[in-house]
């Protein structure tokens, strides 16, 4: 499965969220894998390929912006799970 697709496939988190208001951990699991396999390249290089860029600006919009649907508990792992996030982006900067 690629990053797009774990992010806004048909079966990818945002969707999970926007259509069924449920945080899936399984895929939120391997986003942050992903991430993090990647960060150290993306650092070396200077480069965040465009898609990834695209769906990671995606994700934290979407995460970043919440929905008034979801219960209690999927707002507080929206929101750790965006400056979870927000944070491994900005280790890119040290």
């Amino acid at each position: 499965m690629s990053f797009s697709d774990m992010v806004v496939g048909e079966k990818g988190l945002l969707v999970e969220l926007r259509c069924n208001n449920l945080f899936n951990e399984s895929t939120y699991t391997e986003i942050t894998d992903y991430l993090s396999d990647h960060l150290s390249e993306w650092k070396s290089t200077g480069f965040i390929p465009v898609a990834d860029a695209v769906s990671i600006f995606n994700l934290i919009d979407e995460l970043s912006g919440g929905s008034r649907f979801w219960s209690e508990e999927v707002k507080l792992r929206v929101e750790n799970a965006v400056i979870e996030i927000q944070e491994m982006i900005c280790s890119l900067e040290d």
